[in-house]
């Protein structure tokens, strides 16, 4: 058997445990120092996704604030249209009763006027035919009378107007 210190095993053990723990300070610290650069990196990039996330939570509350005012200028908008159709449509119902009424007044007005009309028409047609009438008359009754009958007639006839 050979001895320990012959065996090339041993040897690369010594030797790699030798070179492990020479090592190991410079290696450890070079590997903290990379963890420690990764783990400030990846805390730099959380802090920035963290205020990218705030701001856009900022603008997301801003744009549903401008959102609710914007739904309530637009009811408001719709309230004052809905009022304006109404003020116009009482409006306009009154303006066309107010021309309705005028109408049917100047209508009324129309045919006051034409029944007078009418009525002065008659009163003169009949006044027209009962003195056609009469005057028939008084041709077929004065053509027998003389002159001084009619001159009796017409003083009888004044006579009884005075008194």
């Amino acid at each position: 058997m050979e001895t320990l210190l012959e065996d090339p095993r041993f040897w690369v053990t010594v030797a790699f445990v030798l070179f492990i723990a020479l090592g190991y300070k410079k290696i450890a610290a070079l590997a903290l120092r990379a963890l420690d650069e990764r783990s400030a990196k990846i805390k730099t990039e959380l802090d920035e996704a963290q205020a990218l996330r705030e701001e856009a939570h900022a603008v997301l509350e801003q744009y549903k604030q401008k959102q609710a005012e914007y739904l309530k200028e637009a009811e408001a908008i719709l309230l004052a249209a809905q009022k304006d159709a109404e003020h116009l449509r009482d409006f306009s119902e009154k303006e066309l009763h107010a021309a309705l009424e005028l109408r049917m007044q100047h209508a009324l007005d129309r045919i006051s006027q034409e029944e007078t009309k009418a009525i002065a028409d008659v009163r003169n047609h009949v006044v027209d035919i009962a003195l056609a009438a009469a005057r028939a008359l008084i041709i077929e009754h004065v053509g027998n009378l003389s002159q001084d009958d009619i001159v009796k007639l017409a003083l009888t006839d004044i006579e009884r107007k005075i008194h």
